[in-house]
């Protein structure tokens, strides 16, 4: 009877641990809504970026902002701003839901292009949708 019951441990122990695999789990991007520019402070190319963490998600948050560009291309022109090639407004830390303002001094042309981003742990990159405006 003792070796039955310690050989079903055994054995129960064993497809425990096969059980187990190291893999990563499928996790959930967050949601970026990119929103309207506010106004800056009255200097000029001064604007207020505005996005809205819609989602967290599950994945961990390393960086995000707002990515934007001033060459438009295409009919109808769009910019499709990315974070490897155009100019950034990091925001602060840390990532938590809701609307979230951050002052740039920097933006002066005629067409800005911008969308909010978020790069993940891994350095995939999670974009929200574009908006443009005119500068003139």
């Amino acid at each position: 009877m003792r070796r039955t019951l310690y050989y079903s441990l055994i054995f129960a122990l064993m497809l425990f641990t096969q059980a187990c695999v190291d893999h990563e789990l499928p996790g959930n991007p967050p949601q970026l809504e990119t929103l309207k520019w506010t106004s800056g402070n009255g200097w000029k190319c001064s604007y207020t970026f505005n996005l809205d963490i819609k989602d967290v998600g599950t994945k961990t948050v390393k960086e995000y902002g707002i990515v934007y560009t001033t060459k438009g291309v295409g009919n109808p022109r769009v910019g499709n701003p990315v974070v490897e090639s155009d100019m950034k407004e990091v925001f602060p830390m840390p990532f938590l839901p809701g609307p979230k303002h951050k002052l740039s001094g920097e933006v002066c042309g005629g067409n800005v292009y911008y969308r909010a981003y978020a790069i993940l742990d891994d350095n995939s990159v999670v974009y929200g949708n574009e908006i443009a405006f005119n500068y003139n």
